[in-house]
């Protein structure tokens, strides 16, 4: 294997918007496999915690490498697949006008993803995907370090 394997989670609990937190586990080349996670606001949303997680992961791969992105959050890998183009040509306004939500997150994880090659892998969340359920109870564990 010569890639890098991301699967990675945002939690936002006990509500949406509420504390939020993100999870993930890595997976590099060789193999070897580790769990980060970390709290980020006490008033935040699930949207800004699914980014936040993508960020994080891909700054703990280096800047070059191959990686696969895998998220359940389809927010995060339409945003990164399909919509930034756009947004971009728009001046970082969505298709309506409207300017784009957490638009400083969604520039920060753009500039990680630019500096890597990245694929986007969606899986289905809470449905028995062992790396997927264990970002998504790393993501809750840094929900308990408010």
């Amino acid at each position: 294997m010569n890639a890098w394997k991301i699967w990675c989670d945002g939690a936002c609990a006990p509500t949406n918007p509420g504390p939020c937190a993100w999870g993930s586990v890595i997976q590099s080349p060789d193999g070897t496999r580790t769990e980060h996670f970390g709290f980020i606001q006490a008033m935040g949303t699930n949207n800004i915690a699914e980014l936040t997680a993508a960020i994080e992961s891909l700054r703990k791969t280096p800047e070059c490498a191959v990686v696969a992105l895998c998220s359940d959050s389809q927010y995060t890998l339409k945003g990164l697949g399909e919509w930034m183009p756009g947004w971009i040509k728009k001046g970082w306004r969505t298709a309506s006008g409207s300017p784009v939500l957490n638009k400083e997150l969604w520039q920060a994880l753009y500039k990680e993803y630019q500096a890597r090659q990245v694929t986007l892998e969606w899986v289905r969340g809470h449905n028995g995907h062992p790396e997927n359920e264990l970002a998504d109870r790393l993501a809750n564990r840094g929900l308990s370090q408010t």
